[in-house]
């Protein structure tokens, strides 16, 4: 449970409505363990009439023997019950008095009856409170838990994602989240409101034991609680290990749907449907076998809880009735009894909830517990106007113990295009990833305008980068919605501009709806050309100082391509650039060229520099020409 403390803050924000719903928690609960045997005791024998006839023999003997020997004849022989008789011939006298003795008995009934479904209201009442108000606390902790899981995912290190399924991350952001609700909620609600209900149920079998002493063989019957308490505990600890093993699936079934429905074209062209089918309902039957088992051991220990209450139920029942108890006497005893075994049992489902909520806590705790890696500076420095020099002072990086970067010392001034080339793997990527710190260099330091990238806040750092993708990601959403992104509080003309500058304006206008017009899901209503450029609007529209181009144009035909480059060069402009170049049609437009080869920078100079003078160079343009 310890584990779970943390959470338990998200709470403080509707503590009001949480407690709320403890306070209707705990009204239910002694309505629960206290009113309703007691509600039996009182109320049954006035309705079935059997307080009356004792009440009879107590008024025979006060005219015979007088108060004091009567109440001491009625005390041994109804153990007990004296007081509670007593008190009745006083409401019995009270009630006579105002409607007199013709009308006394059946307002006596009328009442007791009353107070059947008054105690019921109550009781019902407090429960429907309690569940509403705990719900409404627990949506607001499921919606803190899963922005809190989000948040954290948009500041982890790329290396995070290397590896991991994306849908098994959605699969832990909202069905584990959902888990974690029910922990800090819904189980830190009954475990207040079911000790109580024991609490009060065991208040009344202690009253009634104090008062008779036969009654107290009952509470001996409790005794029997530890033996309850040792199945719950085994079948916890089988039931932590099947649910993990149950959410491992989940996520990667959901895994599975996200990768089918993110490459539909695919699957249908190299005739995968069936395969796919295979995987998935693989991944279901597997789901489903480990869902069954924390069905059975998380539903096993309440029927043996009750199965041990039914036996001590039994015992009671044969004892009172070898010692002469009434009905009127054992019912509300065996009411209490019942009532204490019920949070027994309630108690149990939450041994093994918490159990599966821990399994979910453990891949939550994957990503709530990751180290963030980049994160900003505690006295970040700010940059008045970025020119955009950047330089690199002994670069090296590693993915693990695998390097990928090593000792790279280089000064690109501002203003300055640069392109890189090379072998796949030789760095190029990762180099340009430096700069906008989606990685930190192992060693070494790159600096902007002589300005440690460190003691920037990233924030700010990536207000003054713009990145051009290879494939250009657009979002749900409207086009002019997609452009605006560059610069949010952008106006409708500055952003009609940037469209312009990127030659997209055009197409846009001819659309149905113009700029209003929907992109859909990832650009799907968008042709690759049409997609780029507006990712090249964005990057005009930001305007920012540093630019790196990804190659922007390699996934597009070659007239496509063509077209686009036009607007690539007038984006470079005044901008210091990187360009990650594949393809040597886009990095003519360079300044400068850097030729990367095992982490190194093996060549620095021009296009014809490269071409006369560098091997490696040479060899990658012979193979683009053929």
């Amino acid at each position: 449970m310890k584990r779970f403390y943390p959470y338990f803050g998200y709470l403080v924000q509707v503590k009001s409505t949480y407690l709320a719903g403890i306070a209707a928690g705990l009204v239910f609960a002694v309505a629960s363990g206290f009113g309703m045997p007691m509600l039996v005791k009182t109320v049954f024998p006035v309705i079935f009439n059997s307080t009356s006839r004792v009440e009879e023999v107590r008024a025979v003997l006060l005219e015979q023997r007088g108060p004091e020997e009567a109440d001491a004849m009625l005390e041994r022989a109804f153990p007990g019950e004296a007081e509670s008789l007593k008190s009745s011939a006083k409401v019995r006298q009270w009630i006579t008095e105002r409607v007199g003795p013709e009308k006394a008995g059946m307002t006596l009934l009328i009442g007791a009856c009353a107070l059947i479904p008054i105690v019921a209201l109550i009781r019902g009442l407090a429960g429907f409170l309690n569940v509403y108000f705990i719900t409404a606390a627990g949506l607001h902790v499921l919606r803190e838990i899963q922005q809190s899981v989000f948040v954290k995912l948009q500041r982890l290190p790329l290396g995070f994602f290397s590896g991991r399924k994306t849908g098994d991350l959605i699969s832990r952001v909202i069905t584990d989240s959902n888990m974690l609700q029910g922990v800090v909620t819904t189980i830190s609600n009954d475990l207040i409101k079911q000790p109580l209900t024991l609490i009060a149920a065991l208040s009344y079998l202690g009253w009634e034991s104090w008062q008779s002493r036969e009654s107290f063989f009952l509470l001996a019957c409790l005794l029997s609680i530890p033996i309850a308490v040792m199945p719950v505990r085994l079948l916890g600890k089988r039931l932590m290990r099947k649910a993990a093993a149950m959410q491992r699936e989940a996520g990667d079934n959901s895994a599975i749907l996200a990768e089918t429905l993110g490459a539909t074209r695919e699957i249908r062209a190299f005739n995968l449907e069936e395969m796919m089918g295979k995987r998935f309902l693989d991944g279901i039957g597997r789901w489903t076998k480990f869902h069954l088992k924390v069905i059975k051991y998380r539903y096993l220990s309440p029927p043996l809880i009750e199965m041990i209450s039914a036996a001590v139920v039994a015992v009671a029942l044969g004892y009172a009735a070898s010692n002469g108890f009434s009905l009127e006497k054992f019912l509300p005893l065996v009411i209490a009894l019942y009532m204490c075994y019920d949070p027994m049992k309630k108690l149990g489902e939450i041994h093994n909830r918490l159990k599966q909520g821990e399994a979910s806590l453990d891949r939550l705790e994957v990503i709530l517990k990751a180290e963030e890696g980049v994160t900003d500076p505690v006295n970040p420095v700010k940059i008045a106007k970025v020119e955009g020099r950047v330089s690199f002072e002994g670069l090296s990086f590693s993915y693990g113990e695998t390097p990928t970067l090593g000792g790279i010392n280089l000064t690109v001034p501002a203003g300055q295009v640069v392109a890189m080339v090379g072998p796949t793997g030789a760095g190029k990527t990762t180099f340009a990833s430096m700069i906008p710190r989606f990685y930190d260099p192992t060693s070494g330091r790159i600096l902007l305008d002589d300005v440690d990238l460190k003691d920037l806040r990233l924030r700010d750092l990536r207000d003054h980068i713009t990145i051009v993708p290879q494939e250009a990601v657009l979002f749900s959403g409207t086009i002019f919605e997609n452009i605006r992104l560059g610069r949010m509080n952008a106006s409708e003309e500055e952003v009609k501009e940037a469209a312009r500058l990127a030659h997209a304006h055009e197409f846009i206008i001819a659309q149905p709806q113009g700029y209003e017009t929907q992109v859909g899901e990832r650009g799907a209503q968008l042709s690759g050309g049409q997609k780029q450029r507006i990712s090249i609007a964005r990057a005009f529209l930001k305007n920012a100082p540093v630019l790196i181009l990804d190659e922007a144009t390699s996934a597009l035909d070659a007239d496509t391509e063509s077209k686009i480059q036009e607007e690539l060069a007038d984006l470079t402009k005044g901008r210091t650039t990187f360009i990650i170049a594949h393809r040597f049609s886009t990095i003519r437009i360079a300044d400068r060229i850097l030729v990367f080869d095992g982490g190194q920078i093996v060549g620095d100079g021009t296009f014809q520099e490269l071409e006369a003078n560098n091997g490696l160079f040479r060899s990658l343009l012979e193979r683009q020409q053929h």
